[in-house]
């Protein structure tokens, strides 16, 4: 047990937050933290990692575990480079060693005696395990999404995404016993995702987090705790396993309360009609019995997200949008080059790619907001563009006021709709600027159905979206007779309300797929690549026996780790065929079979690695004696 929660209760400005919150984390546990926005999911994690004490109940760790905390507000100071702080992750000597080497390094250019000290100094960073952290740390910052480039950047520089992938790239590193993850995809692309998810599968501590990412909460929690509306509970069992224990709990509940409520209404009209007649010592009895009848309040009632997307269709199905030829560039760096689609009225279309790939650029361009260097945007006559930006911005001083400046609208239906949108009579009056991002977003949402446009440009719309209304966008997406060009991380929400996607790649690359699984493996592709070439190039600051000692251990390590891959996914293969072969649980082995046939597959890849390592290995080292 990596730690233990009894009895737990928050308050805030003397209002109870939550409270008899009790659980238990172990090594090898991944817990999804559930709820809706403000019910105190983040407040918990901060009780968890020592920054809060609970009103009540008690938190344990274990003696001597590690404890990692990703927070959405973190501040990383302003000292030193991007290298140096995920690098630093390794310990204070090595940071020390590696500086001692760089100073050293310039010093030999002018001063030739520096020679031994460079040498006593490569050594000691040798032993220490340096050049494989420094693969290590390279590998992490390009998983998370990082340049070669960008390795230099100062802290002070860095924006909040930047900031929190670095944190998410060093806390990997380091990899505490106890992992507190606050909403680790926010910044994420498609790429970064995947690599993530194969990280944190990876690891053997235990890990607590809270994500609105429902895939990444499909692959990666074995169990959930949820802050449902039948007060908090824990759900053994993956995702999908606690939303089915969800509904049916939810089934039960209310059941039992209508149960009782129709048994208290029978028992209060006898006791009406007979109390004073010659039945009054059986209406007495019903009275006693009534008296003792527990009420069972049904379950509480998420307030939704009420969602209603009309489109007035434009009356051109052919050609409603025809991107002819367009490319950006910034500098050298070019987004997209000659890019070329069309679009009918109706269409579906997701845009995905590398963080700076120009997703956000192209969609300003087809909203007409910036312009291409080359090519051309042409819409149909009829198009009405509504405009969901990243960067969420609304007109007007407060919601009721952002929603009366669009034509047709009246105090009347400008309260409807916002109520519609979860907000209370208090916040409709609340300034703009006070709202949270959640409120911002529903409140852009809510412009977007008061406009009635036929044509959606949707810039990351989850963001800030708890689950419950990331499902009502979704299905009103679905609903949405009109045309939808999205751009998100959001892979559920990228495999339902799109037809087709997308994809950017690098050099101004592009490409349009049909099927999901070709988005993948393109942004796995791009992944790849990117990994490699960082791989192969050295820092520039390194001399050409350094990068070849480096690339010579980043090959020993690769081929380390996967030489015990290949011995863990044994192990399990052994323990899945001695569990099948024991006895039959439809549920239990029908799951232990598929795992079964995964660990088959990707042994297999696994063993074509290590033959390809192998052989690369042997080569290097040939090629050196």
């Amino acid at each position: 047990m990596l730690l233990e929660l009894t009895n737990v209760a928050a308050e805030v400005s003397g209002r109870t937050l939550f409270s008899d919150i009790s659980g238990r984390l172990r090594a090898g546990e991944r817990i999804g933290l559930t709820g809706p926005n403000g019910v105190g999911k983040t407040t918990l994690l901060r009780m968890l990692s020592g920054g809060l004490l609970p009103a009540e109940g008690h938190i344990r760790v274990a003696d001597g575990a590690r404890l990692g905390y990703l927070r959405q507000d973190l501040e990383l100071g302003d000292r030193g480079t991007l290298w140096e702080y995920a690098l630093a992750a390794g310990g204070d000597e090595v940071r020390e060693l590696e500086r001692r080497l760089r100073r050293l390094e310039v010093e030999m250019a002018e001063d030739p005696q520096k020679m031994d000290a460079y040498g006593r100094a490569l050594t000691a960073y040798e032993q220490k395990g340096g050049y494989a952290w420094e693969a290590r740390v390279r590998q992490h910052l390009r998983g998370v999404g990082f340049t070669p480039e960008q390795e230099t950047l100062p802290l002070s520089g860095l924006s909040g995404g930047q900031k929190v992938r670095l944190a998410l790239a060093r806390l990997l590193l380091e990899a505490p016993e106890i992992l507190l993850l606050d909403e680790p995809t926010n910044h994420l692309d498609l790429p970064s995702l995947s690599w993530l998810e194969d990280s944190l599968l990876g690891l053997k501590g235990g890990i607590l987090f809270v994500s609105h990412d429902r895939a990444f909460l499909r692959r990666i929690a074995t169990q959930v705790w949820d802050f449902s509306p039948l007060g908090f509970q824990v759900y053994p069992g993956g995702f999908e396993a606690y939303r089915q224990h969800l509904k049916a709990s939810m089934e039960r509940h209310e059941a039992e309360a209508d149960r009782v409520q129709r048994e208290r209404e029978k028992l209060e009209d006898y006791v009406r009609k007979y109390k004073a007649g010659n039945r009054s010592t059986q209406a007495h009895d019903r009275e006693r019995k009534l008296a003792r009848l527990q009420t069972v309040q049904g379950p509480r009632r998420e307030h939704r997200l009420h969602l209603e997307l009309r489109a007035t269709p434009a009356g051109e199905r052919q050609m409603f949008l025809q991107v002819l030829g367009l490319t950006k560039a910034y500098g050298e760096r070019t987004l997209w080059r000659n890019l070329h689609f069309v679009l009918p009225e109706g269409g579906r279309l997701g845009i995905v790619g590398r963080n700076g790939s120009g997703k956000t650029t192209l969609l300003g361009a087809l909203a007409g907001e910036s312009s291409p260097d080359a090519g051309e945007v042409v819409w149909a006559i009829g198009a009405r563009l509504g405009y969901l930006r990243q960067e969420v911005q609304i007109a007007g001083e407060t919601p009721l006021d952002a929603l009366l400046r669009l034509r047709g609208q009246t105090i009347f239906t400008a309260r409807r709709l916002l109520a519609r949108h979860l907000f209370t009579e208090e916040q409709i009056d609340t300034p703009v600027s006070a709202l949270s991002g959640g409120e911002r977003s529903r409140l852009a949402l809510a412009v977007l159905v008061a406009q009635g446009a036929n044509v959606l440009l949707l810039d990351e719309p989850t963001n800030h979206l708890d689950l419950p209304a990331q499902e009502e966008l979704e299905a009103a997406l679905a609903a949405f007779r009109g045309t939808v060009l999205l751009v998100s991380h959001d892979r559920a929400l990228l495999q339902t309300a799109v037809q087709q996607w997308l994809v950017l790649g690098e050099g101004g690359e592009w490409s349009l797929v049909r099927e999901w699984q070709d988005v993948i493996a393109k942004t796995a592709l791009v992944q790849a690549g990117s990994a490699t070439a960082a791989a192969q190039r050295p820092r520039t600051s390194e001399a050409p026996q350094r990068a070849r000692r480096a690339q010579r251990a980043q090959q020993r390590q690769a081929l380390t780790r996967v030489e015990q891959a290949i011995a863990d996914l044994e192990a399990e293969r052994t323990r899945l065929e001695q569990a099948l072969q024991a006895g039959f649980d439809p549920t239990v082995s029908e799951q232990q079979a598929s795992r079964y046939s995964t660990v088959l597959e990707e042994l297999e890849h696994e063993y074509t690695r290590w033959a390809e390592l192998s052989e690369k290995t042997e080569a290097e080292t040939a090629d050196n004696e």
